[in-house]
């Protein structure tokens, strides 16, 4: 049975891009290069596709695996903008992590990306504690919840999603997790080529470009995730309670401790493996984030 050709199938019955785009794939030398030959081989006349690093190699000579680590994204920026594209995409090795690149070659925050599936797809929504507000705060349609927060890890997230019987969950990892159904089954998978497929359908849809849109968009700044290492993650998380949770407007000790104010929040998780707390912050300007990030890290570098 041609299992490649099937799948291959099950995607282009979701791919419905209504004018022409051009888009470049970087399939970072892993799994994504055979697929997405086998989509685009009956190329539909709405999209001119490109790819680089499409073949398997265990090596890894384009950069590394891992699209997160830095300069792995460079190539692809540069392609974007040397060929004129609309949208850029990149996949991890084993293709369950999709990110990307806007028509100027700027990488795209996977809120924003987020954001973008939450368009395309009906609620409810699972979403993480580090989410930005983007996505956490339209919570509720017709006085009926549409996004849950979830613990950090595809366990906890499709877990949730089948509780809540939600089509969507956005990590910000770049993991995208999506409701399948087979007969009266249902099963909750992440998919790097899915989700770029319903960001390529977002984006013909729109009447301007996705830079445009995305500067559109009112502002968050976040200050990414950021690790100290603390001997006593415990004692240090009561510390950071004890001095926030007065002046706080909302607290969750659902996965470590997110603490939220009128113009930013903030969540503080203990890693599981190691002595690492793990920071990540949003605000609603860079001045807040600044001060506050700046505050907070006084406090964790003193709990070491």
């Amino acid at each position: 049975m041609d299992h490649l050709g099937l799948y291959a199938d099950f995607l282009k019955r979701h791919l419905k891009t209504r004018r022409k785009l051009r888009v470049v794939f970087d399939c970072s030398n892993g799994t994504t290069g055979i697929i997405l030959s086998k989509l685009l081989k009956a190329k539909s006349s709405k999209l001119k596709a490109w790819l680089i690093n499409d073949k398997p190699d265990g090596r890894f000579p384009a950069h590394g695996p891992n699209p997160m680590t830095k300069g792995a994204m460079k190539q692809l920026e540069r392609e974007v903008n040397r060929r004129g594209a609309d949208l850029g995409v990149i996949f991890d090795a084993d293709g369950d992590r999709v990110f990307f690149v806007d028509n100027r070659g700027r990488q795209v925050d996977p809120n924003e990306v987020g954001y973008i599936l939450m368009q395309e797809t009906k609620p409810p929504y699972v979403v993480g504690v580090t989410s930005s507000w983007r996505l956490k705060r339209p919570t509720t349609n017709n006085r009926q919840p549409t996004t849950f927060i979830s613990k950090v890890g595809h366990y906890y997230f499709k877990k949730l999603m089948k509780e809540k019987k939600a089509n969507l969950g956005v990590e910000h990892s770049g993991h995208y997790y999506f409701l399948f159904k087979f007969g009266k089954e249902i099963a909750y998978f992440d998919s790097g080529i899915l989700g770029a497929i319903k960001v390529m359908n977002f984006v013909s849809e729109l009447d301007t470009d996705l830079a445009s849109w995305l500067d559109a968009l009112s502002k968050y700044y976040r200050s990414g995730e950021i690790n100290f290492e603390t001997e006593d993650k415990a004692a240090a998380l009561k510390a950071i309670e004890k001095k926030y949770a007065r002046r706080a407007e909302k607290i969750s000790k659902l996965d470590g401790l997110t603490i939220e104010f009128a113009d930013y929040w903030f969540n503080v998780r203990p890693s599981n493996t190691e002595n690492f707390l793990r920071l990540n912050m949003e605000a609603i300007s860079r001045k807040v984030l600044k001060e506050k990030l700046k505050e907070i890290k006084r406090l964790l570098v003193v709990s070491r």
